[in-house]
């Protein structure tokens, strides 16, 4: 031990720590001062417009993130049944529950989105404009004229700046931004059907709390008409002749620049949305701009300097403070009993002797603690498995042994077994190996801290399920399913899914835990019956079963028959009726049945198709419905098909494939320069499925709809690079394409020439 503490290094600690913080104190100080001149390097003006283009990119995704959600809340509208019959029905008011459960989700829809300035609905067949403000409905009476003369709107597409006069407010010519979801007539242009949302973007404007005196910001269309401004009374007024927003616009990009007109300099920062085809501009006068930059200046290097002084001051505090206690304490180290690792022969330093102790220490103590947690959780684990398995019977005493928070042995209060699965999780289908650990270890830790606290309680996975194990005093069970319900309603506000809570039979001795984990997990099938989400009990569902049922081959039928002569609603009552007699059947039955029934839908839709499409249509279409948990998605699924089949067929016979095949190539002619041109608009246009349509599009035309609308873009193109004077811009907008880059990228890899160069050939 003497030699051991003659061999540490007692040289000046105090000339160490000092030299330490000096050298770390100057680090600092460079390092600062790079920042700095890094920083003050570039003009004044430049570093202004780089912050104002931050804040313009900013505010663009305040304003993309609000309009995306009102095309979400205007196209998760028009799918809404009560609301599509409501627009199509002749007398929208005559069913008071249809028309009271319009206005109620309408009005959903504005409470729980702040920005909703009003919602109408347009019904073409009673012309009748529905919403919850009567006030504003009326007001939309101009809006409709406007779209049935006019062809610039698109369904879903950017949201439109207008003034909304609505009578009795105070100031007429509301503000507002508007969605519109519509079907017209493409024969008489009229509107059969519209959905208007308008927003409100006041509350969200920029209010630039701390930024520099003077600063304006505008946001323009690309017309220079003036769409959004805070506290602007200018709304729509026309600024495309000055001189800033004559630059602005014709530079199409983003652009930070000095303006000179008019009285003084201005800087000019501006950022252009693809997705709004709006310009977001920022303009600050010069001489206000700069002058903070220079006293930021000023400031920062005063600061360093007194930062460094202070650092010496510090440094040479704390290294005395320092140097003295190290040496003690190191020889108190060497001269205790604790192992301290193993120390060479070489002299060691006080620091040297001080980390390896530590560290050995903290390993040790770590290594101990994870190896007695794991030890235990692991044997708790094991043995509930065995329990659930029935490979072993719970023992008096063995739940103090492993730490469990109910008795399996029971004794006067009595055991509940339960499965939890959580809803509409395709996608483990596909990634199990990926997603399900994640999943449920995430449930299982949300469920054990949830209901511990609440309840008696043990929770543990067992063959990708999670499994409860509740224990009840015998009076009553209210308090274990309040708790579980609590728990669905956690998940769901939480992760925004349903969990199901499957209950076996009950529990009467600790041996009769497997055979209750057992019927847990076939009565967690039935959710496919019985609707996800909710608290099934196996007793229940058994009651329930017949245990003769037979396939339905007569309803079968009928449903076959029903889609053969084209009545769509009779097809729908016809597939109720089926399935309404699945929901007697056990759960192995009513899958049998789905695919049986799937397989005759699909021979009885395409009889003339071949063995490979057929194969494909049925395995595609087998893998969606797989994916369903419930009995009431499968029998919408059945439903919407069955109308598609209809529709196609009927289609079929108003367009033999000659004429048909004119009328879209018409229809293109027509819509090419459209950017949102896809065979989804094309295939809703002419009434056809989007995958039928495709393999329809090729058989006609023989070629894909995307090589035929590329040939026709091209031709276009090079008529117009031919024939006319226009810019590759303008050129790009006029056959589709809104980024003038990027059509010269897609002209050029389907050309091989830039615009330009074909036109210097011809």
């Amino acid at each position: 031990m003497k030699r051991m503490l003659e061999g540490i290094k007692l040289r000046t600690w105090y000339s160490k720590f000092f030299l330490s913080f000096v050298v770390l104190s100057a680090a600092m100080a460079l390092t600062v001062t790079t920042l700095l001149s890094q920083a003050f390097s570039k003009g004044s003006a430049e570093q202004i417009n780089e912050i104002s283009q931050k804040r313009l990119e900013q505010s663009r995704s305040v304003f993309e993130f609000v309009l995306d959600q009102a095309r979400l809340v205007a196209l998760q509208l028009s799918l809404d049944n009560d609301l599509i019959r409501t627009m199509n029905s002749p007398e929208p008011t005559a069913d008071y529950f249809l028309y009271s459960a319009t206005l109620r989700k309408i009005n959903d829809q504005m409470l729980t989105n702040k920005n909703i300035y009003s919602i109408t609905l347009y019904n073409g067949l009673s012309d009748a404009l529905i919403g919850t403000d009567r006030d504003k409905a009326k007001a939309e009476q101009e809006t409709i004229a406007w779209l049935t003369e006019s062809d610039a709107v698109q369904s879903l597409g950017r949201a439109i700046p207008r003034r909304l006069e609505v009578e009795g407010r105070e100031e007429p010519g509301e503000r507002v931004y508007t969605v519109f979801w519509y079907d017209r007539n493409y024969e008489s242009r009229e509107i059969t059907s519209a959905i208007i949302l308008n927003l409100t973007l006041d509350g969200f404007a920029d209010q630039r709390a701390g930024t520099v005196e003077g600063d304006r910001f505008l946001i323009l269309d690309q017309t220079g008409r003036l769409v959004f401004s805070p506290g602007s009374d200018r709304f729509l007024d026309d600024l495309s002749d000055t001189a800033l927003v004559e630059r602005i616009l014709s530079s199409g990009t983003n652009e930070s620049f000095i303006d000179e007109t008019g009285s003084g300099k201005t800087l000019v920062s501006s950022v252009y949305s693809e997705q709004l085809g709006w310009y977001f501009v920022s303009a600050i006068p010069y001489e206000t701009a700069t002058k903070p930059i220079s006293d930021i200046r000023r400031t920062a290097i005063w600061t360093c300097l007194a930062l460094l002084a202070l650092a010496l001051v510090v440094s040479a505090v704390l290294s005395g403070m320092l140097s003295s206690p190290l040496s003690r304490l190191a020889r108190k180290v060497l001269a205790s009993p604790i192992d301290t690792g193993s120390i060479s022969e070489k002299k060691l330093s006080e620091m040297e002797i001080l980390n390896r102790f530590y560290a050995n220490v903290t390993e040790k103590y770590e290594r101990l603690e994870a190896t007695s947690r794991s030890s235990h959780l692991s044997m708790k684990a094991e043995y509930l498995k065995e329990l659930l398995h029935g490979i072993r019977v719970p023992e008096p005493g063995e739940a103090a042994q492993y730490g469990l928070n109910v008795d399996p042995v029971g004794g006067d209060a009595s055991l509940l077994v339960a499965v939890l699965k959580l809803d509409g999780i395709a996608e483990l289908a596909v990634r199990e190996d990926e997603l399900d650990h994640t999943v449920r270890a995430v449930l299982s830790d949300f469920a054990e801290r949830y209901l511990k606290s609440r309840i008696a309680c043990d929770v543990v996975k067992v063959d990708k399920e999670i499994v409860l194990l509740i224990g009840e005093d015998g009076t009553s069970q209210s308090a274990s399913l309040e708790a579980l319900s609590d728990l669905q309603r956690e998940v769901a506000q939480d992760y925004g899914v349903t969990l199901t809570i499957a209950i076996g039979q009950p529990v009467r001795s600790g041996h009769e835990l497997g055979d209750a984990y057992l019927s847990a997990k076939e009565t967690v099938l039935y959710r496919l019956v019985h609707g996800e989400g909710k608290i099934l009990f196996y007793e229940e569902i058994v009651s329930k079963l017949d245990s003769e049922f037979e396939y339905p081959h007569a309803k079968q039928k009928a449903l076959l028959e029903t889609i053969k002569t084209g009545k769509e609603e009779k097809a729908e009552a016809a597939a109720a009726d089926f399935f309404s007699e699945l929901r007697r059947a056990s759960y192995p039955m009513i899958r049998s049945a789905v695919r049986y029934l799937l397989f005759s839908l699909l021979s009885a839709a395409a009889p003339n198709s071949t063995a490979s499409t057929a194969s494909g249509s049925y395995l595609g279409a087998l893998e969606e419905l797989e994916k369903m948990e419930s009995l009431q998605r499968i029998e919408e699924w059945f439903a919407g098909y069955a109308r598609t089949a209809i529709r196609a067929a009927v289609t079929s016979k108003k367009h033999p494939k000659s004429g048909l095949a004119e009328d879209i190539a018409s229809f293109l002619e027509e819509q090419y320069g459209n950017p949102e041109l896809s065979i989804e608009l094309v295939a809703e246009r002419f009434h056809y499925n989007g995958i039928y349509f495709g393999r329809l599009f090729k058989e006609m035309f023989n070629q894909t709809f995307l090589e035929y609308v590329t040939e026709m873009r091209i031709r276009k193109a090079n008529e117009l690079l031919a024939d006319s004077k226009l810019t590759a811009k303008e050129v790009g907008e006029k056959v589709g394409f809104l980024n003038a880059s990027y059509f010269v990228t897609w002209y050029k890899k389907h050309t091989g020439l830039a615009p330009t160069e074909y036109r210097k050939q011809i």
